[in-house]
């Protein structure tokens, strides 16, 4: 069976008694992972975050003020961790539940908000559900309406990228229910055999065991404790590093953690936009990466408190802005549908144009 960890030379291995890559040892970080803390506090401002506004859209679903949010409370260092190992130049396609992939690439939190209520201002026109927000500049794919269909399209664009030799590699992110689809079997099938610059990164149960299937396609596999930032980021950065060196895909199984107080639903409104949603206690990220750094000095204690005020004052301003922009215009329908409007449908716009204008 091929190597489990995805640097051909020397990759950090794992720390625990289990298989999974661990960046911390006996309360410390690993030596092979202390490059990544130069991550650690970009790191913990993404992950505060991506659990402030995943928190406040749970509520906001909840009073049925948004119409769907893909929750990502307990997969923020999956997420982040993946999304900031990567380039700017590279190309990231997210499923709905990595929504904060377009945050953290720089998608001003105003424009998510905009989005999630489909508002005047929404960037997609309302042409998109909430959490597939449009970020093309930003070298970010919405994530399609259709489970996993996603994986091909990461392996076709890292392919173009091969054969024009443009130095650019794709990440997928997507969670282990897509592993059961076709989608799955052929992006993974073709991304080995034609070794072409991805990474597939799969959120997964500790059971799953997604990553077994590399060998299968030829690729390089590692499994990863899904709730340390650290290890995440080291070794989605290390699948990129063999992934431009033309040494193939690496598929990377990132196992979440269990946080029983999410599983059950036992989080109420006001906990969600309150600090006690911050720590969820031990298996919780935040408190994991929190502790590394504070170990090594690298965040000033309540620092995760600022970052999440800063947060929650700059979504206040999103929300009520949102809400008093209102809806878009009906004749948006026709907007970023085709590159030129066909004529029956440019007369049907003018029709539009001139019901509204007669107040119809």
């Amino acid at each position: 069976m091929q190597q489990t960890t995805p640097d051909p030379s020397q990759p950090p291995g794992p720390s625990g008694s289990d298989d999974l890559v661990r960046a911390a040892r006996d309360g410390g970080v690993d030596a092979a992972f202390r490059p990544a803390l130069d991550a650690g506090e970009a790191l913990h401002r993404h992950m505060v975050r991506a659990r402030v506004v995943s928190a406040r859209m749970v509520a906001l679903q909840r009073s049925e003020r948004v119409g769907f949010h893909h929750a990502s409370l307990g997969e923020e260092a999956a997420i982040a961790g993946a999304v900031l190992a990567m380039r700017a130049t590279d190309w990231v396609f997210p499923g709905a539940r990595e929504w904060y992939a377009t945050l953290a690439r720089g998608l001003p939190l105003d424009a998510y908000v905009h989005h999630a209520f489909g508002s005047a201002s929404d960037p997609a026109k309302g042409h998109a559900a909430p959490d597939h927000a449009p970020a093309r500049a930003l070298h970010v794919v919405p994530p399609s309406g259709v489970v996993g269909a996603h994986l091909p399209q990461a392996v076709g664009a890292a392919w173009a990228a091969k054969i024009r030799r443009d130095d650019v590699a794709a990440l997928a992110l997507f969670g282990a229910e897509v592993a059961a689809g076709g989608d799955f079997h052929n992006a993974l099938n073709f991304a080995g055999v034609f070794k072409v610059p991805v990474v597939f990164a799969c959120r997964a149960p500790a059971d799953a065991r997604v990553v077994d299937r590399a060998v299968a396609y030829g690729l390089a596999g590692a499994r990863v404790d899904g709730g340390d930032a650290l290890a995440v980021f080291t070794v989605v950065k290390a699948a990129l590093e063999r992934a431009i060196a033309g040494e193939g895909a690496t598929l990377v199984e990132l196992v979440s953690p269990v946080l029983e107080r999410l599983a059950d639903g036992a989080l109420t409104d006001a906990a969600l936009v309150s600090s006690e949603v911050l720590d969820l206690g031990a298996a919780d990220p935040l408190t994991r990466l929190r502790a590394a750094l504070g170990r090594e000095k690298r965040v000033e204690p309540g620092a995760h408190e600022v970052i999440a005020e800063e947060a929650r004052a700059e979504l206040d301003a999103a929300v009520s802005a949102a809400e008093r922009a209102g809806a878009p215009s009906p004749a948006t329908i026709f907007d970023h549908v085709y590159a030129g409007v066909p004529a029956h449908l440019a007369a049907e716009r003018e029709r539009l144009a001139g019901a509204q204008r007669n107040g119809g």
